[in-house]
């Protein structure tokens, strides 16, 4: 009897613990199989968007955007005056290549955030427009995660969140990326500057060819961006101009204006491991095609062009230095979804920076939550 009760409670117990473990387990393996199948939907995606594009951009009813709409001032006007890129803020978007993740990953973040949590968590709903939707609707700063490939002495870019469990991206080749972000441009060329932040990731896991960011790869990286862009790029060497460095640029003001910098593509360098080599190539950052972003601490800097200061909090205080008396362009984080509150965007709209980055920008996806922008437009005048 003894005997049957003690098997009776480890059946119990068996059912109750150990059959959601085993669950669990396959919710975690079916998310990360699912992930190698959805590298060739990524491709196919991009590649049937990309013509879909290119046949669109060709038809009668194409017309581009109307900047004047996301800005909160008169556009001529500025562009008459010689209004720099310094004395206006852009609305960015956060991992801007990402639609909603697969079925098995949305199920997998759902138990997770269930058991660390305690409650029903919302990541899993995290979605943005493609890139060409996101500039339709005055998006002007897009966030670029790029994982390195190497195969047969060949060097890509690949982009996505991670690169096996949460890999669902609508721009999946960073250099076909990059082309939908060109042909875009080509047909708005009147286009206020578009802000690109390529986010290098560190770590990866060994597989299907995947590389740690090193410095050859960062040259490899400047090389696909200048031939994808071309002369739609406005280079470090075009912004600094006869200056030796951008310490001097900064002190003469000597920024680009809008009307300057109308119908091009400004690259920005995440700060990553390789950050201090990439400008070690030339000090002076001449020869360079990405604008390397630096943290606030190195504001003193003689090549410091664009700050990350991701709090805005902290950014109030701090742009008194970075903007006031350094002349510094700065990027700063509005929210990180799900999480956003009214005193963070309270000091997100004093702190006075120029890309302010959000998870809830306004777009066609995920109307069910609010939107942050400025007072219903994407563009607006600093000084």
């Amino acid at each position: 009897m003894k005997n049957k009760k003690l098997l009776r409670a480890l059946i119990i117990c068996f059912v109750i613990i150990l059959c959601p473990l085993l669950i669990y387990g396959i919710i975690c393996a079916s998310s990360y199989l699912s992930g190698f199948f959805q590298i060739s939907k990524n491709i196919e995606y991009q590649n049937n968007r990309l013509v879909y594009l290119q046949n669109e951009y060709y038809t009668d009813s194409y017309e581009p955007c109307d900047e004047q709409k996301f800005a909160d001032f008169d556009l001529e006007k500025a562009l008459n005056e010689g209004v720099k890129i310094n004395e206006i803020a852009i609305i960015g978007t956060h991992n801007s290549y990402q639609p909603l993740p697969t079925p098995q990953r949305r199920l997998h973040q759902k138990i997770l955030n269930v058991l660390y949590d305690g409650k029903k968590g919302t990541k899993y709903k995290f979605e943005m427009d493609p890139f060409t939707e996101q500039l339709e609707y005055g998006i002007r700063n897009l966030e670029i995660d790029v994982e390195t490939v190497e195969k047969d002495g060949e060097v890509s870019f690949i982009v996505t969140h991670e690169p096996i469990k949460d890999n669902t991206s609508t721009a999946y080749d960073f250099a076909k990326g990059l082309e939908e972000i060109a042909l875009w441009s080509d047909h708005n060329p009147d286009h206020l500057p578009v802000y690109l932040l390529i986010e290098p990731k560190g770590e990866v896991p060994s597989i299907n060819n995947m590389k740690n960011f090193s410095l050859d790869y960062a040259k490899a990286l400047d090389a696909i961006i200048r031939e994808v862009l071309g002369d739609r790029l406005l280079t470090p060497e075009q912004m600094l101009g006869d200056y030796g460095s951008f310490e001097e640029m900064r002190t003469a003001d000597s920024w680009p204006t809008l009307k300057e910098a109308a119908g091009k593509i400004i690259v920005l360098l995440h700060p990553c491991d390789v950050t201090s080599e990439y400008i070690d190539i030339d000090t002076s950052i001449g020869s360079q095609a990405m604008f390397p972003m630096l943290r606030f601490n190195d504001i003193d800097k003689p090549y410091a062009s664009f700050i990350l200061d991701n709090e805005p909090a902290e950014a109030v205080e701090n742009n008194m230095k970075t903007v006031d008396e350094k002349n510094l362009m700065v990027r700063t984080r509005a929210d990180s979804y799900p999480n956003f509150s009214d005193e963070r965007y309270t000091f997100t709209d004093r702190c006075g920076s120029h890309i302010i980055t959000t998870d809830y920008p306004p777009r066609s996806v995920r109307t069910e939550d609010h939107i942050y922008d400025f007072n219903g437009y994407t563009i607006k005048l600093l000084k």
